[in-house]
């Protein structure tokens, strides 16, 4: 093609332009050898560089994935945790309920109370026990055992939050969570969750509780499926108290190993939840609704890289075959590329030979081209001056005859000779003569009719919707021409005074008597669009409309006949419709008519 001959590769000064007896150094065109040792080069960085772009990806992405699974295993966590504390709380409201009202000492000797408590506690197997105390603290009634053994909860942290609560006039039925510690009943580990019991004149009464047992949470962790082994925690809100820890980390059950450092940055800059990393462990944690407690999923990362590196290294041997594979290909390059040179400079005569060959051809050929193109517009441009002549001359021409009705045909001749002016205006003004944009010139159309309508008298306005559409030129002489003749048609009959002067032009004594209303605007409704089916020509009104019994295709009027032959010759379809007011032509061009007239 022209202009796109490279200056092939060659050794010492063959081929170049200057020699020495120039008096300048030659141009020395680069060697095949120097390009391949460049093209080896490249392709070795290039290895390495995705290479390592892969590995770090990969890296990256097995991190966040970890992380990601940590962020949804706190979330089933948390929820889970929710659902425990929803049910616990429903018993210890149960409880509170069964014994409201009741003395203690009636409470304490209830068998049917401690028979109910315990069934209710049965179907919960990560409760331990009920309990209910006093006022003072003393235990009164527990499902761990009946009657009840002494003890008094009075130096808990859970009785004197509400007991504090209570002297403070706050928190009358709020739920606490304690910390972990060793039951003085039952002696095992174990944290509560309480309420406060008030009487009806709202003074302290006591607590209800039950005792969570943490053995049931670190059963249900372990059964988890996160992989590399993580640590899950539940821990109180706040003071940020180890509840449960699993796998356990210290060899008192009652005093689990306190959160690290990163963990307790991670709650305390995001306390409803969140994600942190450092160089060592990935944190995710969540906030239990409803309820003060944390959930918390801690990932090492060492873990999660052994199996990264067991990932990546089939790909490491890949790399390492491919950088062996470039090497022996370039090593074959380099043998090839002095027989190649030979072959070379026979191509590079050929190929300058041909291109010389192609530059005249191409260039000839564009200026072949452009003269038709001048040409066409010129011709074009001679069409539209000459039609507007004749559509001058049939208006002046309209203007100096004595016979009315001779005037108004010669002036209608005029308005379709222009119509194809306008036509031939828009070939001359387009790069592509074989396609017109029939939007751009159905809109002038519409506007001068509309302004000659108002020049005649009358309230006119042409409401156009009309969609950006290219048609053929083959068709675009037959839809402008169908286009002015439903306009003006519109513009003469529709909105005649009366019904009868409709009748009268249009169909004959048996028109309707129907009339439009008065001082209302004109409108007429000029669409233009492009459905799956065919390209539509829609023109209507809301005027006085057509008698139920007329047949256009039998009308003797100049310009329905014009309307129904324009219509066959194009293979399109007319569609009349009274609208009540008014009447709707459409004319419909289907598909295959339309696109046939399509150049190649």
């Amino acid at each position: 093609m022209n202009g796109l001959a490279l200056p092939p590769f060659s050794d010492d000064s063959a081929g170049s332009g200057r020699t020495a007896a120039d008096g300048a150094q030659p141009f020395r065109k680069p060697r095949l050898e120097a390009a391949i040792g460049w093209l080896a080069a490249c392709g070795f960085l290039f290895l390495a560089v995705v290479t390592v772009v892969v590995g770090v990806q990969s890296r990256q992405r097995a991190v966040d994935g970890a992380q990601e699974r940590a962020r949804a295993a706190v979330r089933v966590l948390a929820e889970h945790a929710a659902r425990l504390f929803d049910a616990a709380d429903l018993l210890v409201e149960y409880a509170a309920q069964e014994s409201a009202g009741r003395p203690w000492e009636e409470v304490a000797g209830s068998r049917a109370l401690w028979n109910r408590l315990n069934a209710q506690r049965a179907r919960l197997p990560f409760l331990d026990a009920v309990w209910l105390n006093d006022a003072t603290g003393l235990l009164r009634l527990t499902t761990a055992a009946f009657p009840a053994p002494y003890s008094n909860a009075s130096d808990r942290e859970i009785f004197l939050f509400h007991q504090r609560n209570a002297q403070q006039g706050r928190g009358i039925d709020q739920p606490h969570i304690g910390p972990r510690i060793i039951g003085r009943v039952t002696n095992k580990a174990t944290f509560l969750l309480s309420r406060r019991l008030s009487d009806r004149d709202g003074s302290f009464r006591g607590i209800a509780s039950v005792t969570i047992d943490p053995s049931y949470l670190s059963g249900f962790y372990k059964e988890l499926d996160v992989p590399h082994e993580p640590v899950t925690i539940l821990v109180r809100a706040g003071s940020l108290d180890v509840l449960v820890r699993e796998p356990a980390q210290a060899a008192e059950p009652a005093e689990p190993a306190p959160l690290s450092d990163t963990t307790r940055r991670a709650i305390q800059a995001q306390p409803d939840g969140g994600v942190a990393r450092d160089d060592t462990s990935i944190v995710a944690h969540r906030r239990v609704d409803s309820w003060p407690v944390h959930v918390v999923v801690r990932l090492d990362l060492a873990p999660v890289l052994v199996s990264w590196q067991r990932v990546i290294a089939p790909y490491a041997g890949l790399a390492a075959a491919a950088a062996m594979a470039l090497a022996a290909l370039s090593v074959f390059g380099f043998r090839q590329a002095g027989a190649a040179r030979q072959v070379q400079r026979e191509l590079e005569r050929r190929v300058r030979e041909r291109t010389a060959s192609l530059e005249k051809t191409i260039g000839e050929r564009d200026a072949v081209l452009a003269q038709k193109d001048l040409l066409m517009r010129e011709a074009n441009h001679r069409i539209k001056n000459s039609l507007q002549v004749v559509s001058s001359l049939m208006s002046l021409q309209s203007q100096a005859v004595g016979d009315p009705k001779l005037s108004d045909h010669l002036l209608e001749a005029g308005r379709r000779v222009q119509a194809i002016a306008d036509i031939h205006r828009l070939l001359y003004r387009v790069d592509d003569v074989h396609f017109i944009p029939f939007h751009d010139y159905l809109t002038e159309l519409c506007r001068e009719l509309e302004r000659s309508a108002r020049s005649e008298g009358g309230d006119w306005r042409l409401e156009l919707v009309v969609e950006p559409l290219e048609v053929p030129t083959d068709h675009a002489v037959q839809l402008g021409l169908l286009a002015n003749e439903l306009v003006m048609n519109a513009i003469k009959h529709a909105y005649r005074p009366l019904a009868a002067t409709v009748a009268s032009t249009m169909a004959g004594p048996q028109a309707g008597t129907a009339e439009p209303a008065r001082g209302a605007a004109n409108v007429i409704f000029v669409g233009l669009r492009r459905d799956d089916e065919a390209l539509r020509l829609i023109v209507g009104d809301r005027g006085v409309g057509l008698p139920a019994d007329f047949d256009w295709r039998r009308s003797r009027s100049l310009g329905m006949r014009l309307i129904h032959t324009l219509s066959r010759q194009l293979g399109a379809s007319l569609t009349v419709e009274n609208t009540s007011p008014g009447v709707r032509f459409t004319i419909s061009l289907p598909h295959r008519t339309f696109d046939s007239g399509s150049p190649e």
